[in-house]
């Protein structure tokens, strides 16, 4: 049996980062604020590999003439699994446009953030609901989201070319550029446009916007739905349920 003090414990997370530092950080955050643990050793292991040099991932995808962030992802979900990582979370969603690439021949567990928010919205009994899209404009482009939950039998709105130029985009930036109170209310107002439109709820589906819109806001709780705290209950019941077969609960 797996011992806690064997060092190969078998909830031990790992996190590939670093696309943002802020959107990785917000994850670490919420990861450990949703652990159900009294004392630090109760707290599940974390490897994190946070380079902020892999190629952007937007223009990637939206140019292939534009450097590819495959060779880094690969290298850097290679360094986890030799560090002893159990599973492997990402907190970019835009990086999920390589996610089959990366998890080919992996023999551990790449949890993808696209389930841990579906899974979230059927929680919250919003099967079949309409559900508004803040992303970069390669998730959106691309269909990241709107695919599988259009599958799923999800109805989806996208915001208006102006409401990304104005203030999707350039919120984006300014979070980039740690500013995340200023990117907070422009954010503010994209989530209220979809919302005036007939949305249930707003998935705030780029990592940097969560970062904006602070989790303590009532109003974001209300009417948001945050991919990062998803992916981070989705590692937190990976985690739980990998100590209970090991026979650590």
């Amino acid at each position: 049996m797996t011992t806690a003090a064997s060092g190969a414990r078998p909830d031990k997370l790992g996190v590939l980062g670093g696309m943002g530092p802020l959107a990785t950080v917000d994850f670490l955050r919420k990861l450990i604020a949703l652990t159900p643990a009294a004392a630090d050793d109760q707290h599940i292991p974390v490897i994190v590999t946070s380079e902020p040099q892999i190629p952007p991932r937007p223009a990637a995808r939206l140019d292939p003439a534009n450097p590819s962030p495959l060779p880094a992802l690969l290298a850097r979900r290679d360094f986890l699994v030799g560090a002893g990582a159990r599973a492997i979370a990402m907190p970019c969603n835009t990086a999920h446009f390589w996610y089959d690439e990366v998890t080919a021949g992996l023999a551990i567990p790449f949890l993808h953030i696209v389930d841990a928010v579906i899974a979230v919205l059927a929680k919250r009994g919003l099967g079949g609901a309409t559900v508004g899209l803040i992303g970069t404009r390669a998730t959106l482009e691309g269909r990241l989201y709107e695919a599988p939950l259009t599958e799923k039998g999800f109805r989806c709105l996208l915001p208006a070319e102006t409401v990304n130029v104005e203030l999707v985009f350039p919120g984006i930036k300014l979070v980039k550029q740690n500013k995340p109170a200023e990117a907070g209310r422009l954010f503010r107002q994209a989530a209220e446009s979809l919302l005036d439109k007939g949305a249930a709820v707003v998935v705030l589906a780029c990592t940097e916007v969560p970062v904006g819109l602070s989790d303590a806001d009532p109003w974001v709780a209300a009417h948001c739905l945050d991919p990062n705290e998803a992916l981070a209950r989705a590692c937190v019941d990976w985690a739980m349920a990998a100590r209970k077969q090991a026979g650590l609960a």
